[in-house]
């Protein structure tokens, strides 16, 4: 019963919303592209098919998953494939995986929040988190700095949570323009501690960015929302 729930899930965000994403991104001349979150490669099996693609960054901590996404693109030139994590600091830092793996996160939960105990539910488990280890952990800053890169077209985040620990650890980077997009989760869910959608929109304000479209996923409570740096 638990893979056809997964199933439904993943089926859902691959065939529907990601197509939905892909067909607003694919009008952008994207270049070069982060992923951090890649999971198993959802948002990347679209953006590879870009004809303007010239490179992309991936960034998935779980080691399973991992294994999985390198099986499928290890052998594409322009990917490169990274299994750590992306955050504010370096370091590392305990990763909670979850019995559905797209929503493994670093992030504090709150076990007695509704949306917690229905997903539970809807996984058949009491706590479905299924493992803790820690994970190596790096800033987009210093990743940027050691691979001298210039500049990023489109920088996706889906870290379920810690969106907000990732866009600090790029900062230097957004101050000195070298992101153009930023598509990012976010969670309309009180599942996470110390998360607030609205730090997320106050941070890019600050950072002269601005929204230009949201997805809302269907069935469940969150969205994916695109910015914009404003000079652009």
């Amino acid at each position: 019963m638990l893979s056809l729930v997964t199933k439904v899930i993943n089926n859902i965000d691959t065939v529907y919303h990601q197509k939905k994403i892909f067909n607003v991104l694919k009008e952008l001349n994207l270049k070069t592209v982060f992923d951090v979150g890649s999971h198993k490669g959802e948002f990347l099996s679209y953006i590879f098919k870009l004809d303007s693609i010239k490179n992309i960054h991936s960034f998935e901590p779980q080691k399973k998953v991992f294994a999985e996404l390198e099986q499928k693109y290890s052998n594409k030139k322009n990917i490169i494939l990274n299994n750590f994590g992306i955050s504010d600091v370096d370091g590392s830092k305990n990763l909670k995986i979850n019995r559905l793996t797209s929503t493994s996160t670093f992030s504090e939960i709150r076990e007695n929040s509704i949306w917690f105990k229905l997903k539970n539910i809807i996984l058949f488990s009491k706590n479905s988190i299924e493992d803790n280890y820690p994970v190596k952990l790096t800033t987009l800053d210093q990743y940027i700095h050691e691979k001298k890169i210039t500049n990023i077209d489109l920088l996706k985040i889906d870290t379920e949570g810690h969106e907000l620990n990732v866009l600090k650890g790029v900062e230097k980077s957004l101050d000195k323009k070298i992101v153009k997009y930023i598509l990012l989760e976010a969670n309309l869910t009180k599942m996470y501690k110390n998360y607030n959608i609205e730090d997320i929109e106050n941070f890019l304000q600050r950072k002269y960015y601005k929204i230009v479209k949201k997805f809302k996923f269907p069935l469940l409570n969150f969205e994916d929302r695109l910015y914009v740096r404003k000079e652009f």
